[in-house]
């Protein structure tokens, strides 16, 4: 390697970093450019063919040759080689390229800048594992390219590729790569060989090279119609290209970031009907339960008024038909007479009255009445119904009502005010079953 120098024809695209030294044979950019806008609006791939070494501890990548990317495919929008692909890359590289490998890739993105997929960068470090293995992304209808190598201090998976700061464009004698193409037409279009011209060297270093005199830094005189416009117009290319990419990446985080917030507003509001919804059912449960409740009571109100039978002693001789009202009766019922209808059940005698003990007697048969109007109903007055004693207090019963306790206990339902006040209720329909509510005495 001591006899080997680099490239004497040169142009410099970009500016140089620390990093690996990219040159390009300048027969190998144009038959890539072509290539690319040979698909128009599809992409296209390609096998990057070189060498690559180290000079004096730096790394050197000659890219002198490129093989079509035949047999690719393209799935969910991602275009890659097949192993059809790699077997004919093979096949070409012994036969047209000697000596050389594989040292990279190109990939086209037509109006898409040199922006890098990440699904592109994931294949390349994936399929070509060796550092010094480039991407070279083309955008052939901007004119704009760019080079990605791997990264080995990558923190985050989006810096594991990085974009090179520039490289170079060297002019020499190309047979391989002129042949491949003669022997290989698979595009049509007519390439354009490069002009060699034996150029003078000037004693005017390069802005843009290294200011060590030991390296190649010599600017020579350029053909008067290069193939490669100037470096300047490729950099504001370049440049405009990235500020675009930046600009797409704002939109997409603001719309981002607009499309999160709705969808936490959203949420919210979400929130606040379900919890409204279970609220509103819950209030139409108990109202369902006490509609149920008070059409129980109007029901067994209606049936008992309107059974013909209906009468204390109806009642005092079935028990069961009366409901029970949970009244614990300390005494026993009075006797009433055959005559007197009593329309209360039997009250607890107020409790400084001593207890009596209960008689049981044999029932006695009376005969069937006459066909009319029971006699209770005709005897029946206020004044006589009035005559059972009053109880306190009453547990409330499912089914009851404030109406029915009130012709219960005194007769007609005018008590019903009564009853609100003294236990400090508002609303009549608002009882519960199973509490104790204080009854109004008769004065």
């Amino acid at each position: 390697m001591h006899d080997f120098t680099l490239p004497a024809n040169i142009k410099q695209i970009g500016s140089i970093g620390s990093g690996i030294r990219i040159y390009m044979e300048d027969y190998v950019c144009t038959f890539l450019h072509q290539y690319a806008t040979s698909g128009g609006y599809d992409e296209r791939l390609a096998y990057l063919v070189g060498r690559h070494m180290l000079i004096d501890g730096q790394s050197f990548l000659f890219i002198s040759g490129a093989i079509y990317g035949m047999y690719a495919e393209t799935i969910e929008g991602i275009t890659r080689f097949t192993q059809k692909s790699a077997d004919y890359a093979e096949a070409m590289l012994d036969e047209y390229f000697p000596g050389k490998e594989i040292v990279g890739w190109m990939q086209s993105q037509p109006s898409y800048g040199t922006y890098l997929n990440q699904h592109y960068g994931a294949y390349h470090l994936r399929q070509f594992a060796k550092p010094y293995q480039v991407l070279f992304v083309m955008d052939p209808l901007e004119r704009v390219n760019a080079f990605y190598t791997a990264n080995p201090n990558a923190i985050t998976p989006a810096d594991r590729m990085v974009e090179s700061s520039g490289y170079f464009i060297y002019y020499e004698k190309n047979v391989h790569m002129h042949e491949y193409m003669l022997t290989n037409k698979t595009v049509d279009y007519t390439a354009k060989p490069p002009t060699f011209v034996d150029l003078t060297p000037v004693d005017v270093q390069d802005d843009f090279m290294d200011e060590d005199p030991d390296d190649q830094s010599i600017l020579y005189d350029v053909p008067p119609e290069p193939r490669i416009k100037h470096p300047e117009d490729t950099i504001r290319r370049h440049q405009a290209s990235s500020a675009r990419r930046r600009g797409a990446r704002t939109e997409q985080k603001r719309a981002t970031s607009l499309l999160a917030s709705l969808c936490g507003v959203l949420l919210i509001v979400s929130f606040v009907m379900g919890v409204g919804l279970v609220r509103n059912q819950d209030r139409i449960d108990r109202m369902e339960a006490e509609i149920r409740q008070l059409v129980t009571a109007h029901r067994n109100l209606f049936t008992q008024m309107s059974n013909p039978e209906f009468a204390p002693v109806f009642a005092e001789a079935n028990p069961p038909s009366v409901p029970d009202y949970g009244i614990e009766a300390t005494t026993p019922p009075p006797t009433v007479p055959q005559d007197v209808p009593v329309y209360a059940p039997a009250a607890t005698q107020p409790p400084e009255q001593p207890q009596q003990s209960v008689v049981v007697t044999e029932p006695v048969t009376t005969p069937a009445p006459e066909p009319g109007p029971p006699p209770h109903a005709q005897a029946y007055s206020e004044q006589e119904a009035l005559v059972t004693p009053i109880p306190e207090a009453y547990t409330i019963q499912p089914g009851d009502s404030l109406l029915a306790i009130s012709i219960y206990f005194f007769g007609d339902a005018g008590m019903v005010d009564a009853i609100l006040a003294l236990n400090g209720m508002d609303d009549p329909d608002m009882i519960v079953a199973g509490r104790t509510i204080a009854l109004p005495q008769r004065p």
